[in-house]
């Protein structure tokens, strides 16, 4: 376990740095064109009080309550089942874990999930996201695969 708490750290850590950058460097609302084709990337600096892509927008005190309340169910979880867990469920969770940190800091300290991230097409944009969600959404298609594979390993 002490590998992937390590990754765990290593995410909150990164993610904060990272969403400091952003916020020190760039000023609230404007964007840094990283890949100007297409205008495919940019850095933005955004606040976002809801959840995925900015829905329940000003809900922020509900979602820190919801966040907390779900790592600390997670973390007691993946404590009580480390043994019966794979590797790869267990860097899943931790990522989740870490994820949620991350932005569970930001809204605790700076009143909404800073975002950076600005990926599209021209004027089709995939909503700003940060270094915690990456996190969560890598995670998620890391169980994903992790199902397929114990499927495949049963003969479904």
């Amino acid at each position: 376990m002490k590998k992937p708490v390590a990754l765990a750290a290593f995410l909150v850590v990164l993610d904060q740095l990272t969403k400091y950058l952003a916020s020190a460097f760039i000023a609230y609302g404007g964007h840094v064109k990283i890949i100007p084709l297409f205008n495919f990337f940019n850095l933005t600096n955004v606040g976002n009080t809801g959840a995925a892509f900015s829905s329940f927008q000003g809900k922020n005190a509900a979602f820190i309550i919801f966040v907390a309340v779900f790592l600390v169910a997670v973390s007691v979880w993946l404590y009580k089942n480390k043994n019966k867990l794979n590797t790869l469920q267990k860097y899943a969770f931790c990522m989740i874990i870490a994820g949620g940190t991350g932005n569970l800091i930001d809204r605790i300290f700076r009143g909404a999930v800073v975002d950076f991230l600005d990926f599209g097409i021209n004027n089709l944009r995939w909503p700003s996201f940060n270094v915690a969600d990456s996190s969560i959404c890598i995670a998620a298609a890391l169980i994903v695969i992790d199902i397929f594979r114990s499927r495949v390993k049963s003969g479904e």
